[in-house]
């Protein structure tokens, strides 16, 4: 038996109305946990994107349930079906910055763990479950500091650049390679091709020794620095 639902009792394990709507309850209190995690930092689905997923995802498994339990069905039919919903519905999250950046696929993905996360407590399996969500959490709230911190340490840096005009990106480019940056790759951003200004997404890696000693914050200062650039950032 589950070791949570060992500890509960054999009514949590049961297929009951109390046990349905304890599985239902606590789905929904822990996508309300991830929600406002993702709600606080902005992204495209929140709370209640979250709330409503589980709650679909918790009730097809306890809709799988019933038709194998009562209507003697050989497999369930339901949780399949909302798996691929909410994929879809999840890969609809996925935005540009615009900083041409692929925004939302940490919630996209988020999203499709939390509908998993509320099927596996749906059928009853609640240590699974909380282990499973505790992990998560420990990805989605801890793991973008360490990655921030890596890239930081990295001889690669993205760089959002904003040049004064058009016609600088060669005489910018060169520049780079004076610095000591190779660039890897570039790319114009689409969101600002009406304004006037050269704005692109860069990949360099750094090349010089002297280079590799500074920061990416002294880099990109220096770089702030030239007279063909208007304003320049790393892009984490």
């Amino acid at each position: 038996m589950d070791f949570i639902a060992n500890l509960l009792g054999e009514w949590s394990q049961d297929f009951s109305v109390y046990s349905c709507l304890f599985r239902i309850a606590l789905a929904v209190v822990l996508a309300m946990i991830a929600g406002s995690e993702r709600a606080t930092k902005l992204h495209s689905a929140g709370l209640k994107t979250f709330i409503c997923v589980s709650i679909v995802a918790s009730l097809a498994a306890v809709g799988d349930l019933y038709l194998i339990n009562q209507a003697k069905l050989s497999f369930g039919f339901i949780v399949p079906a909302v798996i691929i919903g909410i994929a879809i519905i999840s890969g609809n999250t996925l935005l540009y910055s615009s900083k041409n950046q692929l925004r939302g696929l940490t919630t996209s993905v988020a999203l499709w763990v939390v509908a998993l996360i509320a099927i596996t407590i749906g059928f009853g399996l609640y240590t699974i479950g909380l282990a499973v969500f505790l992990i998560f959490m420990v990805v989605i709230m801890v793991l973008p500091k360490v990655e921030k911190a890596l890239k930081k340490r990295s001889k690669y840096l993205e760089l959002h650049i904003e040049l004064k005009s058009r016609d600088g990106l060669a005489m910018f480019i060169s520049t780079l390679r004076k610095f000591g940056l190779k660039v890897k790759d570039i790319e114009a951003n689409p969101a600002y091709a009406n304004s006037g200004l050269g704005v692109y997404s860069v990949t360099v890696k750094i090349t010089s020794k002297d280079l590799a000693e500074k920061s990416h914050a002294d880099i990109v200062a220096a770089l702030s620095t030239l007279e063909s650039v208007n304003y320049v950032e790393e892009i984490y």
